[in-house]
């Protein structure tokens, strides 16, 4: 058992830097996110919008996916989704570097605790369950949340933000209400920016 605790506390040393990773790095200087704060928020909107929504999943387990679905990035540190739009990096060069990590990761961890966590985390990468679905969906949300937040001063692709969460929100159509209201808030920081909101952004 004091073995196990160890270990748990070698994992939770690895998961701390999260705390220092920051999140678009394009533009980390003005956003000022780092992964942590952005799965505590993903965490936090889990639960509040599936009460809200009266969503029928297991709000536990939809958490834990929260929690789970980033861990990579503490070692591989944040590979911007606008890398991957711009095809400057390949989505099969982030997932092995993703995979790896994990491995990493888990051998840090009792294996209960390991088998656990990668199953959490495959199951967010694999998306095919509705809890999976939703974290995924909810995760692009989060992101347009803080960039609205951020304002348009910090924007850099004036076309990929406002559908940044359009696929996702296909998938898992019970966020359409929460999708529409976050359009509407960057629309208005468009407007602030003088940028043109275009027609196709309106898509919900």
């Amino acid at each position: 058992m004091p073995n196990d605790l160890n270990k748990i506390f070698n994992f939770l040393k690895i998961a701390g830097n999260l705390k220092r990773t920051l999140r678009y790095k394009s533009a980390h200087k003005k956003l000022g996110e780092s992964v942590a704060d952005h799965t505590w928020r993903l965490a936090l909107m889990s639960f509040l919008i599936a009460d809200e929504l009266k969503l029928k999943i297991n709000i536990t387990k939809a958490i834990k996916i929260a929690l789970a679905h980033d861990l990579a990035e503490a070692i591989t540190g944040d590979i911007d989704a606008l890398l991957i739009y711009n095809k400057t990096v390949s989505q099969k060069t982030k997932e092995k570097a993703e995979i790896a990590a994990m491995k990493k990761i888990a051998a840090a961890l009792p294996k209960p605790a390991a088998e656990e966590i990668v199953k959490l985390w495959q199951e967010y990468s694999d998306g095919a369950t509705i809890e999976a679905k939703y974290i995924y969906a909810l995760d692009k949300l989060e992101a347009l949340t803080h960039i609205s937040e951020a304002g348009y001063i910090t924007y850099n692709d004036m076309d990929f933000i406002p559908v940044y969460a359009d696929r996702a929100v296909a998938d898992f159509k019970k966020l359409k209400p929460v999708l529409k209201i976050l359009k509407n808030k960057l629309k208005q920081e468009y407007k602030k920016g003088g940028f043109k909101w275009k027609s196709e952004y309106n898509k919900i």
